[in-house]
């Protein structure tokens, strides 16, 4: 079961802009893990069910800052009358940041991003059973509700819906990439500037693996006009960025370089300070594309140059 916790890591944030949010994912890592070494296992699920959660948030705050959503959400809260009769009121809330989705029922933010993402009904049901699990964890009813095969299930079938969820935000992912290349292609951004880009939208792992096997239409066009070779170099230099954090004898950049040779002129025009000039291509990939593929085994680094004719 300790292996639960690392799985789940994959679908979180590579890293938040907000220590404090680091040192609290941290700290429920290590709650869980701790409880589980000590066999307390219904506290251990609380600390993953918070963990859960969190992908949940995630997941709601990237689709919505990526469709550019409005932050205000419409909530519903119990209310008590002054004469003890419960009341239920519509309210009004702004998600601003992705933590801010914890302002929202846990039943009901799972329900929206479930709708959302086009679950079918019955895994709303599912998912319910997530948070009543976790209450009766929480309550003191006297006894251990679940025993480690329970907690088993629960937390299995929590990271069965994170890996669903993940498959459905492709779209978003896509337009993720394609909204990043369109915005920056006309900037000199390097490594330490993509990964503060992963940051500021939250990028997960599992995000990388879904957004390297994206195909785009740009992939596909000549190599011949200035905004299609910075395209190309830009999403050339994020796929060096993302392979970082992947356990693979395979390299990603080399695999993906024949894109950027489709089509390749020797030289091409671009616009420095409002005029338009000729620049070689060589010159091009020897100050943006060389200095990472320096960087490389010599295996590597022979297969990239061999593709670039250089």
């Amino acid at each position: 079961m300790e292996d639960y916790v690392y799985q789940i890591r994959k679908y979180l944030p590579l890293k938040f802009a907000d220590n404090e949010a680091n040192d609290f994912l941290k700290y429920l890592a290590e709650t869980y893990l701790e409880n589980i070494k000590n066999r307390k296992y219904q506290f251990a699920f609380k600390a993953f069910h918070m963990l859960y959660m969190t992908c949940i948030y995630k997941f709601s705050w990237f689709i919505k800052i990526t469709n550019k959503e409005s932050p205000e959400e419409k909530t519903y809260k119990l209310k008590i009358k002054d004469d003890g009769r419960a009341q239920v009121q519509e309210e009004t809330v702004s998600i601003k940041e992705l933590f801010e989705y914890s302002l929202i029922s846990e039943s009901e933010a799972i329900q929206r991003l479930l709708g959302k993402t086009g679950f079918h009904p019955n895994d709303f049901d599912n998912c319910n059973r997530h948070v009543e699990a976790r209450n009766h964890c929480s309550h003191a009813s006297g006894r251990v509700e679940y025993d480690e095969k329970g907690i088993d299930f629960l937390i299995s079938d929590e990271l069965k819906y994170v890996e669903r969820l993940q498959n459905k935000i492709k779209p978003e992912l896509k337009k993720f990439l394609e909204i990043f290349l369109e915005e920056n292609w006309h900037k000199s951004l390097i490594s330490g500037d993509i990964e503060n880009i992963f940051i500021a939208n939250n990028i997960s792992r599992k995000d990388l693996e879904l957004v390297i096997g994206i195909d785009l239409p740009l992939f596909k066009k000549g190599s011949s006009s200035e905004k299609v070779v910075f395209r190309k170099i830009l999403y050339l230099i994020f796929i060096s960025e993302a392979q970082k954090y992947f356990d693979t004898e395979i390299n990603i950049f080399v695999e993906k370089l024949p894109m950027f040779a489709i089509g390749l002129k020797d030289e091409v025009n671009i616009r420095i300070n409002g005029e338009e000039k000729v620049k070689s291509m060589r010159e091009i990939i020897e100050e943006s594309l060389v200095p990472i593929i320096n960087s490389f085994t010599q295996q590597d680094r022979e297969k990239a140059e061999k593709i670039l004719n250089l």
